[in-house]
């Protein structure tokens, strides 16, 4: 099948515009995933000690019972 030179140029364009927004969706995606992963890395600690302290006000209880 012939095409005219011009259209399949533009519709080279056209798939190579697509190819890169689909990249920079997927780069976007990747970095908030990376992002969302530090900040709960991050959280792990406090949510230790609160966990540790809420053990124990609990055995604190169940000692005095």
């Amino acid at each position: 099948m012939f095409t005219n030179p011009y259209l399949s140029t533009q519709l080279a364009r056209e798939r190579q515009r697509e190819m890169l927004a689909h990249a920079d969706q997927q780069r976007l995606a990747r970095r908030l995933h990376a992002e969302s992963r530090a900040i709960r890395q991050a959280e792990r600690p406090e949510r230790r000690i609160r966990r540790a302290l809420r053990k124990a006000a609990r055995l604190r209880t169940e000692l005095r019972a």
